[in-house]
């Protein structure tokens, strides 16, 4: 994401962590380090019942790095589990956008 985000245009990255063990400093560290410009979260405990609910449990499992996108409307979708490089990104970003 760090490469491909700047060829997407105006889009909003925030990167949700699902841990509910680590805390604000840890990721606040772990950006830093990584070197990512765009924005990180904690998500509430309410927010991963919804995001299971809406999305299925297998979007709180770390390894399959889930990613969801939200279009001008404010509704979301599920990017599918499966391999994500920039120019599939760049399909979904416009699919959404409805361009």
């Amino acid at each position: 994401m760090k490469n491909t985000l700047p060829s997407l245009g105006d889009v909003v990255m925030v990167s949700i962590d699902i841990d509910t063990n680590e805390d604000a400093e840890q990721l606040r560290r772990y950006a830093d380090q990584q070197g990512f410009s765009w924005r990180f979260a904690i998500a509430p405990r309410e927010m991963l019942r919804q995001l299971a609910t809406a999305f299925g449990t297998q979007f709180l499992d770390p390894p399959s790095e889930p990613m969801f996108m939200v279009d001008p409307k404010g509704a979301p979708h599920l990017v599918p589990f499966e391999h994500r490089d920039a120019a599939r990104l760049a399909a979904l970003v416009r699919q959404y956008r409805g361009s």
